[in-house]
């Protein structure tokens, strides 16, 4: 329901600044029910964080359906003739719908190429000039709280690429991921854009991450930064 009322609402306006402080502004009020039933206890954790974790799926749904809507209305284009295809990847907190109320959103984008499409890289391109806008549309300042997207959990970290195709994605995880880039890979879901390519997406990775059996050398590995969690990112006592 949440998703729906955001991408109406969202629909209603050509320009996706507009429509994107529309969606921001309804997300804030679903912020506030939230935690008026959390403070009168008449929900438990679990389903606060579900509920946190939705909002922020439809806010990124409904933001990437208007910035890819109003880029084809510039090119002269329909939704039919999309050049690509993008699907939004949930990673961490936000791929287990478990965020709290200060998370940013842990992410990775696909992107496929249609048969509208000149070519793999202009589809690459045309894909990432729609996420560079969704970003900073969703974290401009404004009256309500700017939206951090978080994709640094993708291949390559800050140095990588924002978008990438489902083959490059399976060349990377295949040949140089490490074990902690396919342990980040257990939480991802599908949440956003489109569904089905999502699905491709984790066809890809269950291999990967749900692998027949693991090396000793991996479970090694997985020991020692299990070790290095507890030592640096969990507070003492």
């Amino acid at each position: 329901e949440i998703a729906s009322a955001l991408r109406s609402s969202a629909a209603r306006y050509d320009n996706p600044e507009e429509a994107i402080d529309i969606a921001r502004s309804l997300r804030r009020a679903e912020l506030a029910r939230i935690a008026c039933a959390d403070i009168l206890g008449m929900m438990d954790v679990e389903e606060v964080c579900a509920a946190l974790s939705t909002i922020w799926v439809a806010v990124l749904d409904a933001g990437l359906e208007v910035v890819q809507r109003n880029k084809l209305m510039q090119e002269g284009l329909t939704v039919a003739d999309a050049p690509a295809r993008i699907s939004v990847i949930g990673m961490g907190r936000l791929g287990g719908m478990e965020i709290g109320y200060g998370s940013d959103a842990d992410v990775m984008f696909v992107c496929e190429p249609t048969e509208h499409a000149a070519d793999k890289e202009s589809a690459l391109q045309w894909s990432t000039e729609v996420i560079e806008t969704l970003q900073r549309l969703l974290k401009k300042p404004s009256t309500d709280p700017s939206l951090e997207i978080d994709v640094d959990l993708r291949p390559e970290g800050k140095k990588g690429a924002v978008v990438r195709s489902l083959a490059s994605y399976q060349k990377y995880y295949e040949e140089w991921a490490e074990p902690w880039e396919l342990q980040a890979l257990l939480r991802a879901t599908p949440l956003a854009g489109d569904m089905e390519l999502g699905e491709k997406f984790i066809e890809i990775i269950n291999p990967l991450r749900y692998p027949e059996k693991v090396s000793r050398q991996t479970i090694q590995q997985i020991q020692r930064m299990k070790i290095r969690v507890e030592k640096e990112r969990m507070p003492r006592g």
